[in-house]
């Protein structure tokens, strides 16, 4: 076997302008509530045993706007249409005007986070 092939993402990192903007939106909003704070204006949240996500804010925005992408990751729900409208509950700009339809099962859509990053999002209906 191949000690190089790459096996899994174990973790995703977020560059933030504005760290308690941010911070707000994949906690408050999103609900990842397992997290480490390292320092200031960084932490780590935990999604599993294996996977987390790593926020660090203090950036200079990139000369790019709304329509121009900086990073995407996809997190997995149990309800995309549900997490679809708690965003928009929460004033959280969408990209698509409902979830789509991916397979028989799976439903798939994208917003924005406070730094213009898209997340996108799949689950069930």
């Amino acid at each position: 076997m191949d000690s190089t092939k790459i096996q899994q993402i174990t973790m995703g990192s977020i560059y933030a302008e504005d760290y308690s903007d941010s911070f707000r939106f994949y906690n408050g909003i999103l609900g990842l509530d397992d997290y480490s704070p390292m320092g200031d204006k960084a932490c780590f949240f935990h999604i599993n045993d294996e996977q987390g996500m790593y926020l660090e804010g203090g950036y200079d925005a990139p000369e790019a706007g709304f329509d121009t992408s900086k990073v995407s990751f996809t997190f997995k729900v149990g309800s995309a249409s549900q997490m679809f409208a708690k965003l928009r509950k929460n004033a959280i700009r969408t990209i698509q005007k409902e979830p789509m339809k991916m397979n028989e099962d799976t439903f798939w859509f994208q917003c924005y986070d406070p730094s213009g990053n898209i997340v996108e999002f799949v689950g069930g209906e």
